[in-house]
């Protein structure tokens, strides 16, 4: 009797492997992909609307885990403020945003959704600004993270 039982053992751990086997790479679900919609320039004082769409394979994402948006002004990453997004439908996620001073803002949202985390990062002149510091420029403006 032992035998049969540690054949049924043996022959359900193969079956286990055998199936594990036939997953292919096209079976990894499609990156979620999260496109940051704003004016690129704006007037100093005016309250804004910043948007982000947040779709994955063209399909767009009604069920995000959580969306903020990161914003600071250049060379003052350090200050940074988040603010959480709100659901407006379609995919759409936003916040209002009033930028008081002149200068170079940088906006990153941080989208996790369908357990993915994407932050895209786009860059906003607001009023006159005047050149923005060398490290902000060789920055990368997208990073994922699985």
């Amino acid at each position: 009797m032992k035998k049969y039982g540690l054949l049924a053992i043996l022959a359900a751990i193969s079956m286990l492997f055998a199936g594990c086997q036939g997953s292919k790479a096209s079976d990894l679900p499609e990156m979620v992909e999260a496109k940051i919609i704003i004016p690129e320039k704006l007037d100093p004082g005016s309250t804004q609307e910043l948007k982000v769409k947040v779709t994955q394979g063209g399909e767009i994402v009604q069920d995000a885990n959580e969306v903020e948006f990161e914003i600071w002004k250049s060379g003052e990453k350090e200050s940074s403020e988040m603010l959480e997004a709100k659901h407006a439908g379609d995919g759409i996620y936003s916040v209002k945003k009033t930028f008081g001073e002149d200068g170079i803002f940088y906006v990153q949202t941080h989208v996790t959704a369908r357990d993915m985390h994407v932050m895209p990062k786009t860059k906003i002149t607001v009023g006159q600004a005047g050149a923005e510091p060398e490290e902000e420029q060789d920055e990368e403006l997208e990073h994922h993270h699985h």
